[in-house]
């Protein structure tokens, strides 16, 4: 059905394209077929056909490839042959698609060690290598204090009632974690220390 609908909306058949009959198959072997002149506008665009279809398109530029590649709703995975391996992973990395084979196909399925699965139409999660593993498991996540004499306690800058630098403090808190450099910590902490001295001078 993809195949016609694509013929009937403008795509040539250069191999194969329907059903042999009287060649002892029973109509359940469907031949390799190569199609050109495929379009978005055709369902065989937007839909997966599971069997021995293969839309050829042409492209100007490398970026006209990842885009024509990248606009599929579908990627299960990709093969890129070029002469040069170092723009075949130049493009490999621009690719939407849960794996890549350069120079090859479908090598990527043949290592066991890598994990397999597709991106957003061709499902989600892995199975195979450490990720496939990891997805057949159960996570918890365990927290407890570093040192014996520490104890996690609400400081009181954030019991309620919720204080006026209470909001302030926080930031701090956050900017002298996670903040970005040296000076990102620095930042975090001045910013701090002037939310508790702040917030005492204006309680005294």
């Amino acid at each position: 059905a993809l195949v016609d609908d694509a013929v009937a909306k403008g795509a040539k058949v250069l191999a194969g394209g329907s059903l042999e009959a009287g060649k002892g198959l029973g109509g359940q072997f469907y031949p390799p077929t190569v199609l050109v002149g495929v379009t978005r506008g055709m369902r065989i665009w937007r839909e997966e056909v599971f069997g021995p279809v293969m839309c050829i398109e042409t492209f100007g530029t490398d970026e006209e490839a990842v885009a024509l590649v990248n606009s599929n709703p579908f990627g299960l995975g990709s093969a890129i042959f070029s002469g040069s391996k170092a723009r075949a992973k130049r493009i490999a990395a621009q690719l939407k698609t849960g794996a890549s084979s350069i120079n090859d196909f479908a090598t990527t399925y043949l290592c066991q060690s890598l994990p397999f699965g597709g991106v957003k139409e061709s499902g989600y999660d892995k199975f195979g290598g450490v990720e496939g593993l990891r997805g057949m498991c159960y996570t918890k996540a365990v927290c407890e204090d570093r040192f014996p004499l520490m104890v996690t306690t609400v400081p009181p800058e954030l019991q309620y009632p919720v204080q006026h630098f209470s909001f302030s403090f926080v930031c701090g808190i956050v900017h002298f974690f996670y903040g970005l450099g040296i000076f990102g910590h620095l930042a975090g902490l001045v910013r701090l220390l002037k939310a508790l001295v702040g917030g005492k001078l204006k309680k005294d």
